[in-house]
């Protein structure tokens, strides 16, 4: 009986958790992999739980059969939708530029609304079914919710590593519609026992088991507990809404500035997931022992943030997934201390998806709009900090009038610090900012004995770092949209847009000619490729899929037509108030908003003679550009014997291989120029390190440019083929 219950919930939430990273995968060819995208897919799926928890508490009020009956009806309802399917949304819709979240909310709902509703009411249905037979186990049926998230965690590991490398999306849809009838037959069966077991049932047994103390095991003694009250239900909302934000932000954090994939995206995730399998299981945690070592890490990672420091990354990676490892575990633990009776079993899965919904909402929809920068991210840190439980030790630690005062010094110190640096207009290297953020913070941690009072020296440090610029210059435009923050940053010579920790675009301040910088240098492969394009005879207009400052504006020929194909409004806006756009020589500058490809295919234009990729999402190109399908539009949008360019240039990703196999797809001569060793006097100039191939189908075209220059090379060694329905992106990863 426990068997048949476990594996139940176990496929129940294995199904669950694998629609997640499968629903962003179908989603990369129509929005691409913004952390937006994947924020907004997490509020979806949120919310889907919730309702999913609200039918479980609404049904298991009915008697036995009327509730089996009901809930059957759901099942059905949830197989005539399968199978999965992104495509049910027009990707004409006027939504997908105008209001993209709403798109893709109504793309996840149309395409895996009602399947994912029936697996979300499984776990507390199935504890609440099981609380009511005559079992050993049934008076605390909390340690079925571990097997559903040993189900959840499967998903989210085997999803990268085992299905995503092994079976296209079409394959994966159709397995996951497989198992999805096998789970409806498990639970025909558990409703058939639970009716014979309970024919009279209308809830779950009245049962006063709960765990004993908030610093104690997960799965630790029995007490009684009176009625739950509001309180109680705040604190479970709370516990549930910090790790939930804190998920998304530091999932925004690693897809911005690593890259944006599901393997990367499923880390925190399943980071979440685990933590509900330890701390719902029989092992005992030492939660404030857990959270001392959270806020050290934290506090740590709350200056990295001030600094706005991403590299090195080998270091702050690890450091931002570890603290939200242990801040889960340890906000989770105490949310697991604080589960009720079994009769309320239901109503506390509901407050915690309450919970988890909002830490959801609040980072996907408020706080896009309330703030310029990702600060959801470091308040969740600093309340993570403050909801440590307090140990003996801590309690024992006698009152000090200075250690009182320490919140008040800590901000002091910080807002001293930020009007000095703006008066004296510096600059600041990454070391004078550690030790000017670094010394508050340390006075802050400083009440680690008392979370709250520590998380209050931490608020106030954040709060006074609202008036610093950055170490990189001076800040003069930044916002925020769906697909992340866009920033200029002025230094004494220079404009610099930044996204992430990534520079996107250099121009000279006060400038009257036009001069492409950074990767597009003119002594760089950019200039060699703009000069075998107006060598050739080839028509005189040209795409660029990624717009950045529009550098390449600047090669514009009089007679040139341009097009750029730009995913951010925000992007174009800077690039006409900051970049050489409007000193560009280029008879007609067109600038088309929405995703490079949708657009591309949508817009009826003559075939261009030169098309250059260079979009951008970080530090990565977004895998729907370079796929078989990707090239062979561009090849349709080109004229024969077009120039083809592609900027891979990366930290992470060794995108050769990729396009090696793109290139023999479409019978097409790559040749690659690594621009990567520079000269301090070149780096002084203006002209940063890049990789950049060009594709073509003339061969003459090739010999034109290896003559130009010797730094083209050709490109050797195995090929990696890319698709719509199946690209593994671990294979392109630099080891």
């Amino acid at each position: 009986m426990v068997f048949l219950f476990t594996l139940t919930i176990f496929l129940s939430a294995l199904l669950l958790f694998m629609v997640q990273p499968m629903a962003g995968k179908m989603l990369l060819p129509s929005l691409g992999g913004t952390p937006g995208v994947w924020n907004t897919c997490m509020m979806f799926f949120q919310a889907v739980l919730l309702l999913g928890y609200l039918w479980a508490h609404g049904v298991s009020r009915l008697r036995a059969l009327p509730q089996l009956l009901l809930h059957g009806v759901l099942l059905v309802v949830a197989l005539v939708a399968l199978p999965l399917s992104m495509d049910r949304m027009a990707l004409s819709s006027p939504l997908l530029n105008a209001y993209p979240n709403l798109w893709l909310l109504a793309a996840l709902g149309l395409g895996a609304g009602l399947p994912f509703l029936a697996l979300s009411t499984t776990s507390p249905l199935i504890q609440a079914w099981f609380a009511r037979l005559n079992h050993r186990r049934s008076s605390d049926p909390y340690f079925l919710y571990a097997a559903s998230n040993g189900g959840s965690l499967l998903a989210l590991l085997g999803y990268p590593l085992l299905v995503e490398p092994v079976f296209g999306v079409s394959a994966q849809a159709s397995l996951w519609s497989g198992s999805f009838v096998v789970l409806v037959l498990l639970l025909v069966v558990c409703g058939v026992v639970t009716l014979k077991g309970a024919p009279g049932y209308r809830a779950a047994p009245v049962s006063e088991t709960v765990p004993a103390a908030d610093v104690a095991p997960a799965a630790a003694g029995a007490m009684r507990t009176p009625e739950v009250n509001a309180g109680q239900k705040g604190l479970w909302t709370l516990y549930a809404f910090v790790p939930s934000s804190l998920m998304l932000g530091v999932t925004t954090y690693i897809s911005t500035d690593v890259a944006a994939f599901p393997l990367l995206w499923v880390i925190p995730l399943a980071l979440y997931t685990g933590s509900f399998i330890v701390v719902f299981s029989a092992w005992r945690l030492n939660l404030s022992g857990i959270g001392r070592v959270m806020s050290l890490i934290g506090t740590a990672l709350l200056v990295a943030w001030i600094m706005g420091a991403t590299h090195p990354a080998w270091l702050l990676l690890p450091l931002h997934i570890l603290f939200f490892g242990l801040a889960a575990l340890m906000v989770h633990g105490r949310l697991a201390a604080a589960r009720p009776a079994t009769r309320h079993l239901t109503s506390f899965y509901l407050y915690m998806s309450i919970g988890g919904l909002l830490g959801g909402v609040f980072n996907s929809l408020v706080a896009p709009m309330v703030f310029d920068r990702v600060w959801e991210y470091p308040l969740m840190i600093i309340v993570a900090c403050a909801l440590r439980p307090q140990s003996f030790a801590d309690r024992a630690d006698p009152e000090r009038r200075w250690k009182q005062a320490a919140p008040g010094v800590a901000t002091a110190l910080m807002v001293v610090s930020m009007v000095t640096l703006e008066r004296l207009d510096v600059v600041m290297s990454q070391a004078t900012a550690v030790i000017f953020f670094g010394i508050p913070a340390v006075v802050a941690y400083s009440q680690v004995e008392r979370p709250r009072r520590l998380g209050l020296g931490l608020m106030g440090v954040l709060v006074a770092t609202s008036f610093f610029g950055g170490t990189l210059g001076q800040v003069v435009f930044k916002e925020r949209s769906f697909f992340g923050t866009v920033q200029m940053v002025e230094t004494p010579e220079l404009y610099q847009m930044m996204h992430g920790g990534t520079v996107h675009g250099q121009v000279i301040k006060d400038e009257a000619g036009c001069s492409p910088l950074a990767y597009y240098h003119p002594e760089g492969p950019t200039g060699a490729i703009v000069e075998l394009y107006q060598r050739s005879a080839l028509s005189p207009r040209i795409a660029v899929l990624g717009l950045g400052l529009g550098a390449h504006a600047c090669y514009a020929r009089p007679t040139d037509a341009m097009t750029f194909y730009e995913l951010d409004p925000t992007v174009v806006e800077v690039a006409q108030r900051f970049g050489p756009v409007t000193r560009s020589q280029a008879r007609e500058l067109r600038f088309v908003v929405g995703d490079a490809r949708i657009q591309l295919e949508q817009d009826e234009v003559e075939p261009y003679g030169m098309m250059i990729v260079d979009a951008f999402s970080s530090d990565a190109i977004p895998i729907h550009l370079l796929t078989v399908e990707a090239f062979g539009l561009y090849r349709e949008k080109m004229q024969p014997g077009g120039v083809l360019a592609v900027h891979i240039s990366n930290r992470y990703f060794d995108l050769e291989p990729v396009l090696r196999g793109l290139a023999e797809a479409h019978g097409l001569e790559l040749r690659l120029w690594d621009d990567l060793e520079l000269s301090d006097a070149q780096l002084a100039g203006g002209r940063q390190s890049s990789t950049w191939a060009v594709m073509t189908n003339d061969a003459a075209k090739i010999e034109v440019l290896e003559a130009l220059e010797a730094s083209w090379r050709p490109s050797t060694g195995p090929a990696l083929v890319w698709t719509d329905d199946h690209a593994n992106v671990l294979s392109a990863w630099r080891r």
